[in-house]
């Protein structure tokens, strides 16, 4: 017997109805979507993914054929200078504002507004705010003791209009020994300014694999972290961008961060990654000319990735860091980057969908074909903390 064969009479014992189309979406996988494409495309929606984001809000957004919508608030601290300006990227030329403040979008009355729209919506506070600015651009740079700041006048205002809410933190780029360092310190400001543990009803991250190196290509040195910290990771080849292996251990690190802080029964979810290089690995002169040995301008090696990233998410499990009430799932939802990007700007072979074509790439025809294959076990509930338990019984197959 599997849960979907009950599903009928559960929602029938809760609810009192029974849906036109019982079948759950795929709640654990994802994507990103960065353009205005219409998410009610045939094709598009052919993927099957359960959930999406845009880095942003909406009181009403598009959810074809039940799938949700990750609600994302964007900070950033204030410079003294214009955001994304010729100088905004730096520190010395454009240093923080004194006293040390942030902006937020939308408003915190708006946030609240969007929270009273869209009960019990998933949201992240923030998106890789331990990445520096770069010139004329940036995500939502800000020093940790201030994102601590940020994070509890935005959790609160979205509580108050929603208690049903769940609010995450924005991930970090990856979980490397700095990294953590930055998390470490939102972590112990949030505990000195407010005499309380950080609430956080679901854990975030990203997860990709990318060199730390200041004021380079990758995901640079965190702010508020000297140029040259030990702690940085720097890899010998950047073929290591689609290590499974250390693809695998920064999952466990960050788990590992959660347990040693009591936060192991939570929900942790990856909301963004993928294969952003697009330039050759490793390069060999055959006497006569240069051939690439390892490319990631190759539509195999990214769809293969892709592929074996579902597989890790779907089944990896430890019941000494992952979520006990997941059956020890380390990973509750994923989100690949991206439906969308354009095909001069990251990896082209990542995209699932063409916008010009109006059709499915390669990868989106395999990431179609997969969720197809794994729908069932991708449409188990998710348990939290407001979850009835009749669910739980077939959590963990």
């Amino acid at each position: 017997m599997t849960y979907l064969r009950f599903l009928p009479i559960i929602l029938l014992v809760l609810y009192g109805t029974v849906p036109a189309n019982p079948q759950p979406p795929a709640l654990r996988i994802g994507y990103g979507v960065l353009s205005n494409v219409d998410l009610t495309d045939p094709a598009i929606r052919s993927l099957g993914a359960g959930v999406y984001n845009n880095w942003r809000t909406n009181s009403a957004p598009v959810t074809p054929d039940g799938i949700h919508f990750v609600q994302t608030v964007r900070v950033h601290q204030l410079l003294t200078c214009p955001l994304n300006s010729e100088n905004a990227w730096n520190r010395d030329a454009c240093p923080y504002a004194e006293p040390h403040s942030y902006q937020v979008k939308p408003s915190l009355t708006d946030i609240a507004a969007v929270a009273r729209a869209s009960p019990a919506a998933l949201w992240l506070v923030g998106n890789e705010m331990d990445r520096r600015d770069w010139h004329l651009g940036g995500q939502d740079e800000m020093l940790p003791a201030l994102y601590a700041t940020a994070y509890h006048d935005i959790y609160t205002a979205i509580k108050a209009a929603d208690p049903t809410a769940q609010v995450a933190i924005g991930g970090i780029i990856q979980a490397t020994p700095l990294r953590l360092a930055w998390l470490d310190g939102v972590w112990e400001s949030y505990a000195q300014q407010y005499g309380a543990e950080m609430p956080v009803d679901v854990w975030n991250v990203h997860n990709f694999v990318l060199r730390e190196v200041f004021q380079s290509y990758g995901a640079d040195i965190p702010p508020g972290f000297a140029a040259d910290d030990a702690r940085a990771v720097v890899y010998d080849s950047d073929w290591t961008h689609i290590n499974l292996a250390i693809f695998d251990a920064q999952i466990r690190a960050f788990r590992a961060w959660m347990a040693a802080r009591g936060q192991q029964e939570k929900p942790l979810i990856v909301s963004e990654y993928g294969v952003l290089y697009r330039h050759c690995a490793l390069w060999r002169w055959t006497g006569t000319e240069f051939v690439c040995d390892q490319n990631f301008n190759d539509e195999q090696t990214v769809v293969a990735f892709m592929l074996a990233t579902f597989d890790y998410f779907l089944s990896a499990r430890d019941c000494t860091l992952g979520y006990v009430a997941d059956g020890c799932r380390l990973v509750q939802q994923w989100f690949w980057f991206s439906l969308d990007h354009p095909a001069d700007g990251f990896n082209r072979h990542a995209r699932l969908y063409d916008s010009a074509s109006g059709a499915l790439t390669p990868a989106g025809i395999a990431f179609r074909d997969w969720v197809a294959a794994h729908r069932e076990r991708l449409s188990l509930p998710i348990p939290t903390d407001d979850l009835p338990r009749i669910f739980l019984p077939w959590v963990g197959k």
